[in-house]
């Protein structure tokens, strides 16, 4: 299922599933003081990151390819009374720049990863293409449970119980890699009455040498990894950096 098709499915549940994620937040809130406003975030979702960053007293756009996601977010942004400082749009990257130029793109939450490797190379041209000279992009990106544990892959997993509208959800999800770097992901989700809701998604693991390359290739120089988002080390990438969990990498547009 492509990722507009499943978000629009997966809206109403992003909040209760995901609401209380903040691993990211301190890289984010770090790059962001070290930039030039405005500030772009590419996948807002429900407004979680851009939030933080507008309570913060940052000028943001917010973009995502769910009407559904905006929605949300832009109801959370009027009631925290910060929906002055920032504007929402539905834009791909994928297809098209956007006019304004931005002084950082942060493509949070594994946005990327959504991406096809055929749309890669183009996603990251039309960012590049919507930054203020020597901005930077930073880029939050997964490594998939079924490789850091093979042997849950193909298994149902129990992932806890949620709140949605005074009712109780269970979820369970299953992951299993296609090929070297295709991921399935089967999440279900039951509801108190009985209901169930099932989403399936495709997500695509990229190693820090692989987005190093698609970087360069668009225009980005000097990228760096931190696999530690709360410790704020950065590192250098080099052709033989490894991870094995979730990672963020930053490089900055080159001049010209």
């Amino acid at each position: 299922m492509i990722a507009q098709t499943t978000y629009t499915l997966f809206a109403k549940f992003y909040d209760a599933y995901v609401g209380d994620y903040a691993q990211d937040i301190p890289t984010c809130l770090s790059l962001a003081a070290n930039c030039h406003s405005p500030i772009l975030e590419i996948g807002c979702g429900t407004g979680r990151v851009l939030l933080r960053l507008l309570r913060e007293g940052y000028v943001a756009t917010g973009v995502d390819i769910s009407d559904e996601m905006l929605q949300i977010a832009r109801v959370k942004l009027e009631r925290h009374r910060v929906n002055d400082k920032c504007v929402l749009l539905n834009h791909n990257f994928v297809d098209a720049p956007l006019p304004q130029k931005y002084g950082l793109a942060l493509v949070t939450f594994y946005t990327f990863n959504y991406l096809p490797p055929e749309r890669q190379l183009a996603f990251l041209d039309h960012i590049a293409a919507s930054l203020l000279p020597a901005a930077k992009v930073g880029l939050h990106l997964f490594y998939p449970a079924a490789l850091l544990h093979p042997g849950t892959a193909g298994r149902w997993i129990d992932k806890g119980q949620y709140q949605l509208d005074g009712e109780t959800i269970h979820l369970r999800d299953r992951r299993r890699m296609l090929d070297r770097v295709t991921e399935e992901r089967v999440q279900v989700f039951t509801f108190n009455s009985g209901k169930t809701e099932e989403i399936r998604t495709t997500r695509y693991f990229v190693t820090p040498s692989e987005i190093a390359q698609l970087l360069s290739a668009s225009g980005f120089a000097t990228p760096l990894i931190a696999t530690d988002l709360n410790a704020g080390r950065w590192t250098p990438i080099h052709a033989d950096v490894e991870t094995t969990s979730e990672f963020f990498v930053v490089a900055e547009k080159k001049d010209g």
